[in-house]
């Protein structure tokens, strides 16, 4: 068994070869290098395009298959997903609020989505 080095970042998901945040449950899609400084450049490369990632190397041993023994991390959901489920949410009990107090339809605006009922 060697060594090597993957990227994983603060919400412990990992770094794959496509240079995307996984949750690490497909080994063989992880980045790796058994190189330290190779894994520090990406770390670099990764934090320039955006400012509030909080990455490091991590080594680790290969298993028999020679694939990185990391423990998955937390399932990924998509920050586009987790915003419009909070928007809907909200929207509802606005509109909901609303109908009650006037009795009638109700558009509400949020931001630049304009959102009728």
């Amino acid at each position: 068994m060697t060594t090597v080095f993957v990227i994983q970042n603060q919400h412990g998901h990992y770094l794959n070869k496509q240079l995307e945040w996984v949750d690490g449950h497909d080994k063989r899609t992880l980045y790796r290098t058994v190189h330290r400084d190779e894994a520090i450049n990406a770390v670099f490369e990764q934090s320039s395009k955006n400012i509030e990632l909080r990455a490091h190397p991590l080594e680790c041993e290969t298993d028999e298959s020679a694939q990185p023994k990391v423990e998955a991390g937390p399932a990924i959901m998509s920050q586009q997903d987790d915003f419009l489920g909070e928007e809907q949410q909200v929207t509802q009990s606005e509109t909901d609020e609303a109908q009650l107090e006037t009795g009638s339809d109700v558009s509400i605006e949020m931001g630049t989505k304009n959102i009728s009922t």
